[in-house]
């Protein structure tokens, strides 16, 4: 505004009034809008002016008479038919005014239609940056994001993982363990068969008569006759096969005790019987 105001300034006051009322109120415009406005009515006027009176170029003696009645409040004197010199003067010294106006508006306004385009590049860069940045900022978010779900996605994978394999340890050992335990628990049940195997030929054994020393035979009268002397016993100790079938015998024996007790004295009792030859002879 401080442009247009040094120009309007440069003009007499008549022609000033006058612009500034076709001008009208300007506060709403840019200082753009503004020159632009106040050049095209300046224009508009010096139209008008020429249609009116065809401009005659005064001499030296008018000049001055006219700069001077320009000075005053309106252009009211410029009466008279449009052939009058008078009136053709005047509006000739009015259109040059208002041509010089025109003429010093004109690089304020490329001056500042030069300034708004810099600074409408300026706004373009500054949004080029900003739309910029915040792609740089909208990929970096994503970047984190995709970054944290494939981080999730691991760690839920790895706790799967390791739910498994904890889970295959626990049934491996629950395994192991009730292998163990059957393990034992036939090697006790083993254990137990044997022993009472072992009881069972102890009392067997401790069953069976024993045999008459010499002593106890030579004790008494000599010419006793045999059917009062007692019967000779036959002592059995068992030899490999014996063994052998002892050992099958005992092993049967976890699976069912009594049966395998009762198998074992059939099989074992053949060697404990005395031969019926021998107990003949005996007597």
């Amino acid at each position: 505004m401080h442009d247009i105001n040094l120009q309007l300034n440069q003009l007499p006051y008549a022609i000033r009034a006058e612009l500034t009322a076709h001008v009208g109120d300007t506060s709403g415009f840019t200082a753009i809008q503004r020159v632009a406005h106040h050049r095209a009515v300046a224009n508009n006027l010096i139209a008008y002016k020429r249609s009116l009176y065809e401009p005659l170029a005064p001499g030296d003696e008018m000049a001055g008479v006219i700069a001077d009645m320009l000075q005053g409040t309106d252009l009211s004197f410029i009466t008279g038919p449009a052939h009058q010199p008078f009136p053709r003067w005047a509006t000739h010294e009015i259109i040059k005014y208002l041509q010089v106006f025109v003429n010093n508006l004109a690089p304020v306004q490329t001056r500042l239609e030069q300034e708004a385009h810099q600074r409408a590049v300026q706004a373009a860069q500054e949004a080029a940056r900003i739309a910029a940045q915040r792609q740089a900022e909208e990929a970096e978010r994503r970047r984190i994001q995709e970054e944290a779900a494939r981080l999730q996605a691991q760690r839920e994978a790895e706790a799967a993982a390791r739910l498994a394999a904890e889970q295959a340890a626990r049934l491996l050992a629950t395994q192991q363990a009730e292998a163990a335990a059957r393990a034992l628990a036939q090697r006790k049940a083993e254990e137990a068969a044997l022993e009472e195997a072992r009881m069972a030929l102890a009392l067997a054994e401790a069953s069976m008569p024993q045999p008459a020393t010499p002593a106890e035979a030579n004790d008494g009268n000599t010419e006793q006759s045999a059917e009062h002397r007692p019967a000779r016993e036959i002592f059995f100790i068992p030899g490999p096969a014996a063994m052998a079938e002892i050992d099958r015998a005992t092993l049967a024996l976890k699976h069912s005790i009594d049966a395998a007790v009762a198998q074992y004295a059939s099989a074992i009792g053949p060697y404990l019987n005395t031969s019926p030859a021998l107990a003949a002879t005996a007597r």
